[in-house]
């Protein structure tokens, strides 16, 4: 799922971190990632995603043990490989936070966010009624913020105009 632009260099691409063991057991991955590639390619268009010029988009999606659901304020930059790389952190609820969570989540290495180092978003584990719908929704979200605070990349934010 690339977004393909007249060089055919410049594209954006969902990739997800899964740090809750075993959580491909519990939801389909593989859906999401489709979904949120898919969803990216559609926001392209109220983007600058010219400002890019050949350099590529990656955005970094974890699903983990943690306090929140972050975009973290700064993009790696990945010059040998002309890409750009930014990352989510969405929190997966454990089975005393939602009737859907896992208690496999306990498991997971707890990685609390930085809120000097991340736009934080608003959520509630009772909005949803599964963790597929709640994962997926947040993503996206999640997306949304950082294009709307915009992703600074080569002295350029990239940004909802």
């Amino acid at each position: 799922m690339k977004a393909k632009f007249s060089n055919d260099r410049i594209w954006v691409k969902v990739l997800l971190q899964i740090e809750i063991p075993r959580l491909s057991e519990d939801v389909d991955i593989v859906s999401i990632r489709k979904i949120l590639n898919e969803y990216v390619n559609s926001l392209i268009p109220r983007i600058n995603i010219q400002d890019l010029k050949d350099w590529s988009l990656l955005i970094w999606v974890a699903f983990r043990s943690t306090n929140g659901i972050g975009v973290f304020k700064r993009a790696r930059r990945y010059p040998s490989d002309k890409e750009f790389e930014f990352s989510i952190s969405v929190t997966i609820p454990d089975d005393n936070q939602a009737s859907y969570g896992l208690s496999k989540v306990k498991e997971a290495f707890y990685t609390p966010l930085n809120d000097k180092s991340f736009y934080s978003l608003e959520f509630n584990f009772e909005d949803y009624n599964n963790l597929y719908e709640y994962i997926l929704d947040s993503s996206k979200h999640a997306i949304d913020l950082a294009f709307i605070n915009g992703i600074t990349c080569n002295g350029k934010k990239i940004k909802f105009q």
